[in-house]
C-alpha cells in the first residue's frame, strides 16, 4: 500500500477522518499537487497538532525540525524576514523551480498564490506546529536582526532612521534600486518626507507597479516606482511596525509606530484601505512642535473672543470641555493637537482611547483596542484612583462612562469626544440620558463642534442646484485626480459655544435658547453655518456637503 494512502487509512482507523474526507483529499492533491497532510488541513478536517501526534504516534514518524538543515540556510534569502515574520512562513528547501515552505496557518487563501508571485518558484508547503515555525522564525531571522527596527511588547514599536551611536545612517533614495529591500525603501521614503517637509505618504499598488507618493495638501505626486512584486514585502513590513494585526487575527485599518532620528522623535500614523488593486497605506508623520502649530492654525478659524473663551475653559482644573464632530482624521486632530496644549496646564493627564492614532509624550495614554476584557468605565475608575488632574475621552459612547466623567469633573478636567453631528444633539443625548444636573451645575463648559467639508477639485466640478441658498455651487464628477486618492482634502471648521450654569438647558426644548445665548455671550462670531456658505460662494468646498450641513 502507497505511503499516502496507508496515512489515510490509519486515520480513518483512528476516527480521525471519514472515507469521503479523505477521497475528497486525495482527489485535491492530485488536482493540485502537494501533500496529502497540507490538503487535509486546508480543508479543515484536521489540525496541524493532531495530525503531527498522529504520525509521531502511529506511523513512528520523527517530526520535521524546521530549524535544522543546511537546506534551510541556503533557501532562507528566498522570503525577506518582515514577509516570513508577518505570514508565519519559513523557506526550508529549494528543488529547481520548488521552494517548500514550511508554514502553520492556512487561514489566507491568498498565501501561497502571493509567495509563488514574490519568489517565482512554485510553493510546496509543509505543515508545522507554530511553536516550530516561531522558534525557526528567531533562529534563522530574529526579531532584531535589523538593527534599525525594534518590536517593543506593550508600545509602539521604534523604526531607527538614523543614529550615530548605533552606527545608522540616513539613507538617500538615489542609493537604492527598484529590487532593493522593502525596509532600505520606507527608510529612505520617510527621510526624504522629513527632509521636504511632506507630512504625508501614500504607498499604493498599481496593475504592475508598488508606488510611493508625496501628499501635500491637495497635490498627491509619485516620488518612487517599485517592482510590482515588492507591495507583499511592503505591506507586511507596514503592518508589523504598525500593528494592523493583533493576537486575535483581527484586522485593523489604523495603527502607529514611532520614528527616530538621531536624538528627535516622531510618530507614524497608519491607514490601511482595502482597493481592487491591493492594500492602499496613508502614512502621516506627526511631532510634538508640529502639533503645538497645528493647534495655533486649528484655532485662528475661531473668532478672538472663542479662542480666549476655549482656552480658559481648557485651562479650568474642573469641568468637561466637549469636542462633538463626525468620525475621521479631523476630530481626530483636534483632539491630540488640545492635548498637547492641555498637558502643560496638568500635572498628571491621562487619555483613554479606543484606539491611539498619536503618542503624545507627557501624557498617560491607555489604549482599549489592546487591553482584553477591559471597558472604558472601568479605565476611568482606575484613573480617579490615581489621582490625575485631567482626563481625555475618546470617544464617549455610553451612559456610565459619561455619569464618571461628570462624577470625576467635580475635582478634574475632562477632555472628551462624542461623535456627534451637532452641538444641539450632543445635548440632547445628555439630557436625554439623564445629565441635567450636572449641565445645570456648570460642570460642561461647553462644545467645541469640529465640521469637515470636502474641498472641490478644479478638475471635475460641476455645476449643482444650490436649494434655498440662491448661490452658485459646485460638486465633484469624480476624476482620475479625486479617485485615486485614499481620503479627499477637506477645509475644517470649527465653532466653540460655551455652557454657562445661568442659561444651561434642562430640557431639549431649551437647547435652541442656550446655543443662542452663548452666541451672545461671544458678541455672535460667524457661525460654522455662515463659514462654510461663504467658502461655497468661492468656490472652494463641495456644494453637496454644504447642502448637507446647512440642511436645504
Amino acid at each position: 500500500m502507497p505511503e499516502k494512502s496507508m496515512m489515510g487509512e490509519l486515520l480513518i482507523e483512528e476516527g480521525l477522518l471519514t472515507k469521503e474526507q479523505l477521497e475528497e483529499a486525495l482527489e485535491a492533491q492530485k488536482r493540485m499537487g502537494g501533500r496529502l497532510g497540507y490538503h487535509l488541513i486546508r480543508l479543515g478536517f484536521i489540525n496541524v497538532n493532531r495530525l503531527s501526534q498522529f504520525l509521531v504516534q502511529s506511523m513512528g514518524l520523527i517530526p520535521f525540525n524546521v530549524g535544522e538543515g543546511s537546506e534551510t540556510m541556503d533557501a532562507i534569502d528566498l522570503i525577506p524576514s518582515s514577509l516570513a515574520r508577518f505570514y508565519n512562513v519559513v523557506p526550508i528547501e529549494k528543488k529547481k523551480n520548488v521552494l517548500t515552505v514550511a508554514l502553520a496557518d492556512l487561514d489566507n487563501p491568498k498565501l501561497i498564490p502571493a509567495l509563488e508571485e514574490y519568489t517565482g518558484l512554485k510553493i510546496d508547503p509543509l505543515i508545522c506546529p507554530r511553536e516550530s515555525i516561531v522558534q525557526a522564525l528567531e533562529k534563522f531571522y530574529g526579531f532584531q536582526k535589523d538593527p534599525s527596527i525594534h518590536y517593543i511588547d506593550g508600545s509602539d514599536n521604534l523604526f531607527i532612521l538614523s543614529n550615530r551611536d548605533m552606527h545608522i545612517r540616513s539613507l538617500h533614495w538615489s542609493s537604492l534600486k527598484p529590487d532593493s529591500s522593502s525596509v532600505d525603501w520606507l527608510r529612505a521614503s520617510l527621510v526624504e518626507a522629513i527632509r521636504i517637509g511632506c507630512r504625508k505618504i501614500v504607498i499604493k499598488p498599481e496593475e504592475d507597479s508598488l508606488r510611493i507618493a508625496f501628499q501635500n495638501g491637495d497635490l498627491l505626486e509619485d516620488r518612487f516606482l517599485l517592482h510590482q512584486r515588492k507591495e507583499e514585502e511592503m505591506s507586511a513590513l507596514i503592518e508589523e511596525l504598525a500593528k494592523l494585526k493583533d493576537r486575535k487575527k483581527r484586522a485593523e485599518v489604523e495603527g502607529r509606530f514611532r520614528l527616530q532620528v538621531e536624538s528627535r522623535f516622531l510618530s507614524v500614523h497608519v491607514s490601511k484601505l482595502q482597493t481592487l488593486q491591493g492594500r492602499r497605506y496613508r502614512l502621516t508623520i506627526y511631532d510634538e512642535k508640529v502639533l503645538e502649530k497645528e493647534w495655533d492654525k486649528m484655532k485662528s478659524s475661531l473668532s478672538p473672543m472663542e479662542i480666549d473663551s476655549l482656552e480658559k475653559a481648557l485651562s479650568d482644573n474642573k469641568g468637561v470641555v466637549l469636542v462633538t464632530g463626525p468620525m475621521g482624521p479631523a476630530v481626530s486632530s483636534v483632539y491630540y493637537a488640545i492635548l498637547e496644549f492641555a498637558k502643560k496646564k496638568f500635572k498628571m493627564p491621562f487619555s483613554i482611547e479606543t484606539n491611539s492614532l498619536l503618542k503624545v509624550s507627557g501624557v498617560v495614554q491607555i489604549e482599549l483596542s489592546k487591553i482584553e476584557e477591559s471597558t472604558l468605565s472601568e479605565q476611568i475608575t482606575l484613573c480617579l484612583k490615581d489621582s490625575t488632574d485631567f482626563i481625555g475621552v475618546f470617544p464617549l459612547k455610553d451612559r456610565n462612562s459619561a455619569e464618571l466623567i461628570f462624577l470625576s469633573s467635580t475635582r478634574n478636567a475632562s477632555l472628551v469626544v462624542m461623535h456627534q453631528d451637532s452641538p444641539e444633539s450632543a445635548l440632547r443625548w445628555l439630557l436625554r440620558n439623564g445629565f441635567k444636573s450636572p449641565i445645570r451645575a456648570g460642570l460642561l463648559k461647553g462644545l467645541l463642534w469640529v465640521v469637515p467639508v470636502t474641498k472641490l477639485c478644479k478638475n471635475c466640478q460641476i455645476p449643482m442646484e444650490s436649494g434655498g441658498l440662491k448661490i452658485q455651487m459646485f460638486t465633484r464628477q469624480g476624476c482620475d485626480k479625486c479617485l485615486s486618492m485614499d481620503s479627499l482634502p477637506y477645509k475644517m471648521y470649527l465653532e466653540w459655544l460655551p455652557i454657562s450654569r445661568d442659561f444651561a438647558p434642562a430640557e431639549e426644548s431649551e437647547i435652541d435658547n442656550t446655543i443662542e445665548k452663548a452666541k451672545a455671550l461671544l458678541n455672535y462670531p460667524s457661525t460654522i453655518q455662515e463659514k462654510i456658505i461663504d467658502d461655497a460662494k468661492n468656490g472652494e468646498i463641495d456644494g453637496s456637503e454644504v447642502r448637507r450641513i446647512v440642511k436645504i
